[in-house]
């Protein structure tokens, strides 16, 4: 099963325990496949060293962050151009998971989980993308 993990989904499954933190040793243990491109690395590399973030990581170590995740990740080349929704961020989410041949979208973001689906990829919360895949277990 292919699926993008939202940068939100990411974030949890890092620095705290809980469903995130499941999907992402689902994703270790490769039962998953992770499909994410380099822009969606870079916003969490933004975002794991902002100062107005709780993490406020150094640099080298959100290289680290995102090091470690590439190695369990398929990095795909994003070309497709959507406005779909108003954030520029959730399009290339969406885009990330149309050029990856993505299953699912993993997010806690509400404008994209209001989608529900785009195009033959489904958006879900992990809860519900966990409660599925794990059936198939």
């Amino acid at each position: 099963m292919r699926i993008v993990i939202d940068t939100n989904v990411l974030i949890s499954a890092i620095f705290w325990t809980g469903k995130p933190k499941q999907l992402l040793n689902h994703v270790r243990r490769q039962k998953i496949t992770f499909v994410t491109s380099n822009q969606l690395f870079d916003e969490l590399r933004q975002i794991l060293v902002r100062q107005d973030k709780p993490f406020h990581l150094q640099d080298n170590e959100a290289d680290q962050v995102v090091e470690a995740l590439t190695g369990c990740a398929e990095v795909v080349e994003s070309h497709s151009q959507l406005t779909v929704c108003q954030d520029e961020m959730d399009n290339r989410v969406i885009a990330c998971a149309i050029d990856g041949k993505a299953e699912y979208i993993v997010t806690g973001d509400l404008h994209l989980l209001g989608l529900r689906s785009y195009q033959s990829v489904k958006i879900r919360t992990v809860s519900d993308f966990l409660s599925h895949f794990e059936r198939f277990l």
